[in-house]
């Protein structure tokens, strides 16, 4: 039991200084941790952004080496095989490409999350990349998609399949309700539709959804 003293504030500030340089010894250390976890995730991605899209370029390949034998005997191969419904997930679709704000990502087929955690996923529904029709896709706002916010009326999309490359003008930047799925209705004319949550930065589950539409420049001219 200590006497009432000035030396006694002293004595019990001693143990409070350790404990808050405990603390902040604890946040510092878990601050690094996390900015660890996010650069290592964010590596992981673009390991697997750049390791997809390799994969897909050796499909290319191969593909364009036996088109010359299948255009000889049936062209209608090669337009059937892009329509054929592949399982979540499985292999590379198409690239897709926005030079104007540095977007190149791999295309899968699916939207569940397991999709989505590696890159853009085709609606299943839509028309395939390829076909003439809607071909829309949808992302997460915060993984890949974040780069939407900054395309502009005019500006050019690529989407690359194994036997063609499109490209589309942007002709529509909207925000809509999540109920607003006529988005994804077919327009009679080859569209290419890009689904994202907004606002681009919010907290939780974002309420709404950005929309880009685009349209086919062959369709155009």
């Amino acid at each position: 039991m200590y006497l009432s003293s000035g030396n006694d504030c002293l004595e019990c500030s001693i143990p409070a200084g350790l404990v808050m340089k405990s603390l902040e010894v604890t946040c510092w250390s878990l601050g690094v941790l996390l900015m660890l976890f996010f650069f290592g995730a964010h590596a992981w991605g673009e390991i697997e952004r750049q390791r997809s899209i390799s994969a897909f370029a050796e499909t290319q390949q191969s593909v364009g080496a036996s088109t010359l034998a299948l255009t000889s005997s049936s062209p209608s191969l090669i337009s059937v095989a892009t329509d054929i419904a592949q399982p979540p997930g499985e292999g590379v679709l198409a690239i897709l490409r926005a030079s104007g704000i540095g977007l190149e990502l791999p295309v899968r087929y699916g939207t569940d999350e397991r999709v989505l955690r590696r890159g853009p996923g085709l609606i299943e529904g839509t028309a395939h990349p390829g076909s003439d029709g809607n071909v829309a896709i949808a992302a997460h706002r915060d993984l890949h998609f974040r780069g939407l916010k900054d395309l502009e009326l005019g500006d050019v999309i690529e989407l690359e399949t194994p036997d063609h490359t499109q490209s589309y003008i942007v002709t529509g930047l909207t925000v809509v309700e999540p109920t607003d799925v006529h988005v994804l209705d077919e327009v009679g004319q080859p569209v290419l539709t890009l689904v994202t949550c907004y606002p681009f930065y919010f907290v939780g589950n974002a309420p709404k959804r950005f929309i880009v539409r685009a349209e086919a420049v062959d369709f155009l001219n």
